[in-house]
């Protein structure tokens, strides 16, 4: 049997180097997590990760994948405010500061891009 395990996002980049090569690792990222089988429970967006769910994202057809197939996709209420994305985010649920340390800390295995 396949653990179960979350994904936090807190960037639009995965890695380190330029931009564009990080931004581009992390939406391949994304788009192979959604080919998976054993997919997560919750993927938690928070810094600069919350972009990824609102519009102009390259990464929502993937993310709206995951969510139809049960993953649970939550953003940072904060970062939604700070980034001012409240009319723009298109997949998942705005989260509180508290339900991430709740999924966080009773996650069986946490994986950060």
């Amino acid at each position: 049997m396949a653990q179960s395990y979350d994904v936090v996002i807190k960037g639009t980049g995965m890695g380190e180097g330029e931009k564009v090569l990080v931004d581009n690792l992390m939406k391949a990222f994304i788009h192979t997590l959604a080919q998976r089988e054993n997919l997560p429970a919750h993927i938690v967006f928070y810094g600069e990760g919350a972009k990824l769910t609102a519009k102009g994202s390259g990464c929502l057809e993937d993310l709206k994948e995951l969510e139809k197939r049960g993953v649970k996709v939550m953003t940072c209420g904060i970062c939604i405010d700070y980034y001012e994305l409240n009319d723009h985010l298109e997949v998942g649920t705005i989260t509180t500061m508290g339900e991430v340390v709740e999924i966080l800390s009773n996650s069986n295995l946490i994986v950060e891009p």
